[in-house]
């Protein structure tokens, strides 16, 4: 083998490894994301609405699957009570491994609709546990 080739080799071979590194992350993050191998499976999420950056609901789902909707930029899920919720704007939703992760115990339910505070004034008392996310 010249050395020609045998560098052919070496450089095929480098970035075929860079590929693959880069593609098993990416895989790795979009697993992680949809919560399994073969696509979404339910899990402990919190949802945060928020319009003008007033925080207007927070739906903590113990079993859920969030999902994106088709044709919109908004997201589909099943409530607590088992109604199909479609929102759109400003949201997060946050996946947790499970509801004894402490960081889940930061975030409450509420609506706007139904309280005379803003969620920020309801919960002032922020763990510092809860100040890092």
């Amino acid at each position: 083998m010249n050395s020609r080739h045998k560098l052919a080799t070496t450089l095929g071979a480098l970035v075929l490894s860079a590929t693959a590194l880069t593609g098993c992350a990416k895989t790795r993050d979009q697993i992680t994301a949809q919560g399994g191998f073969f696509g979404s499976h339910k899990a402990p999420y919190v949802v945060v609405k928020q319009s003008g950056g007033v925080i207007t609901d927070v739906y903590k789902l113990p079993n859920a699957i969030i999902q994106s909707e088709q044709g919109s930029d908004g997201w589909l899920f099943v409530d607590q009570s088992g109604r199909a919720v479609h929102i759109g704007g400003d949201m997060k939703s946050l996946r947790f491994d499970s509801t004894s992760d402490p960081q889940w115990g930061c975030y409450s339910e509420y609506h706007m609709e139904f309280e005379k505070q803003p969620y920020q004034a309801l919960h002032s008392d922020i763990p510092d546990i809860c100040r890092s996310r």
